[in-house]
């Protein structure tokens, strides 16, 4: 988590990623989990999804919870999830994770909040 961490150490950070295959969700973020596949990265309550066909991605903490809560309370589960974070220091965009999550086979659709 970059809460707390100086801008600049994360600009640090973030230079250092552009030149390897390791991509930045955040700063500022919840970050990233994959419901069913035992992937959860950051603080993204894991309680509150369920594996199925729905990946989401948000740039706001709480609206991605509140989105994939609504998703859950409809009977159906998500299959990747992301808060990208609006930190100072951007690392993966809305359409970059749109891309990521496009080819993926257990995702037919994408929930984006802008």
């Amino acid at each position: 988590m970059t809460e707390g961490i100086p801008v600049l150490d994360m600009v640090r950070v973030s230079a250092r990623l552009e030149h390897s295959n390791s991509p930045l969700i955040g700063s500022n973020c919840p970050r990233i989990i994959s419901p069913g596949q035992r992937c959860k990265i950051g603080i993204i309550p894991a309680y509150i999804h369920r594996p199925g066909p729905i990946g989401a991605v948000s740039r706001s903490g709480t609206l991605t919870y509140e989105a994939v809560w609504q998703i859950t309370q409809r009977g159906n589960g998500q299959s990747t999830c992301v808060g990208i974070g609006g930190g100072q220091v951007i690392g993966m965009t809305h359409l970059g994770i749109i891309m990521m999550l496009n080819p993926d086979s257990k995702t037919e659709a994408i929930r984006v909040i802008a």
